[in-house]
């Protein structure tokens, strides 16, 4: 009996089906992730422990605020990569295939000078009212601009692209792995925020760094000899480049808005520590939430090829049988996160953090929908309708930002974490009735 189930798997991984691919490719993005995650504990701990909520909560809207710039400008390379560069792949046109990456590299260094632009203005706005002075004001613009010209969006489309997801996991693992090292650093010889900080610029270097070199030692993608003037006609080669470059930019920036707005609220109205209190229990609830992601990702990169090469019927059996995974995967979520939940976060953080305990079930809850529905979207952008993601997630986000408005000034992080879930779940219903008349 063993043995048969052990041949049938064999069978499966070597049949080289588009689920098998999704399967093994999200083997890699969780064997990286896995690891980041072990590591994450261990340097949130660290961090959570030496900053104490107060000093966390600082740290924390510095993150953000950079990561809101980012997501303002940013305009997603990687989805640009696989979208064209799979529609060149089908046609053997390598050459293309280099023009479009530069091109998307181009885009992510312009979109990173523009983000120094508005994170320097947001940090103006907002300095006074999170209480920094004027050291960690030049802190938060120095850290913004290091993680902003750290660009890796098209280098992570590039390796995906040609399918390269274990080498991408490994070159994502050095986030991680400089994270925990430079907060062990931090921990020895500067223990506050400014050590922490010089921790996490330091691994959004190397981490951009492994990427460009992995790109350079295991893909065919090179930039010697090309054309600044073929560069930049790459968008002529493709009908709807520029309409599918603006919406991803647009939907980009209103994830953002779903996902780090909350805590930038939470920490203006009520202050650092609930922020402090609010983020860790998010990023408790990002560490086992990521699944979603990187479902979403390595089933994005099938169905576009599946689309591009196989056709819409083939498109819609995958999406089928990844969804089953994704609703089962749900489940487990939630099961984790009422089991393990409070027991992680004293282990952690403490028991200064043990009030983050209600808002980390209700996020845990908000996770759960987003990876239940963690298909829609990728299924969606593979059949040619961006615009109707960016209209649900948009109209969603409007019902989030009301609900901040309303729930915070009267139960801070809780309130906040109320008006997240509420949006996942209004978001991914319309996503889900969307998909179903639409692959009708």
């Amino acid at each position: 009996m063993n043995n048969k189930i052990f041949i049938g798997v064999r069978s499966f991984f070597e049949s080289n089906s588009s689920l098998s691919r999704v399967i093994k490719n999200l083997g890699w993005l969780l064997a990286g992730k896995g690891f980041g995650a072990v590591l994450s504990l261990f340097y949130l701990a660290l961090a959570t422990r030496l900053l104490e909520p107060a000093g966390f909560g600082y740290f924390t809207l510095i993150l953000v605020t950079a990561q809101v710039a980012s997501a303002f400008v940013s305009f997603e390379s990687w989805q640009l990569v696989i979208r064209f560069g799979s529609q060149l792949q089908a046609r053997k046109a390598d050459d293309d295939i280099n023009r479009l990456a530069a091109f998307c590299l181009l885009l992510d260094i312009g979109s990173a000078l523009l983000g120094i632009l508005l994170v320097t203005g947001l940090i103006a706005i907002f300095a006074q009212q999170f209480g920094w002075q004027d050291e960690m004001i030049r802190m938060a613009i120095l850290f913004a601009v290091v993680s902003l010209l750290s660009v890796r969006s098209s280098a992570i489309g590039i390796l995906r692209l040609f399918d390269r997801f274990r080498d991408g996991a490994l070159a994502a693992a050095m986030t991680p792995l400089a994270r925990f090292g430079g907060a062990l650093l931090a921990w020895s010889f500067s223990p506050d925020i400014r050590g922490f900080l010089i921790a996490w610029a330091a691994a959004e270097i190397l981490t951009c760094i492994a990427y460009w070199v992995t790109v350079r030692l295991v893909t065919p993608v090179r930039f010697a000899g090309l054309r600044f003037s073929d560069i930049l006609a790459t968008p002529k080669r493709f009908s709807q480049f520029f309409s599918f470059l603006w919406i991803t930019n647009l939907g980009t920036t209103v994830r953002s808005v779903a996902q780090q707005v909350p805590l930038l609220v939470v920490g203006f109205f009520v202050g650092p520590a609930a922020a402090g209190l609010f983020r860790l229990a998010y990023q408790l609830k990002d560490a086992v939430a990521r699944l979603a992601d990187m479902l979403g990702r390595a089933v994005y990169a099938e169905l576009s090829a599946v689309d591009s090469h196989e056709g819409g019927e083939a498109r819609k059996t995958l999406f089928a049988q990844t969804s089953r995974i994704s609703a089962v995967g749900s489940l487990l979520l939630v099961i984790i996160a009422l089991l393990l939940g409070k027991p992680a976060l004293q282990l952690i953080a403490g028991e200064a953090f043990l009030p983050a305990y209600p808002i980390l079930l209700v996020l845990s809850l908000a996770a759960a929908v987003e990876l239940w529905g963690v298909n829609f979207e990728p299924n969606l952008m593979a059949a040619g309708r961006p615009k109707a993601i960016l209209w649900i997630r948009t109209a969603a986000v409007s019902v989030l930002l009301a609900l901040l408005a309303i729930l915070i000034p009267g139960q801070g992080g809780l309130g906040a974490a109320y008006a997240i879930l509420a949006y996942s779940l209004l978001a991914n219903l319309a996503l889900w009735i969307f998909t179903r008349f639409s692959d009708r």
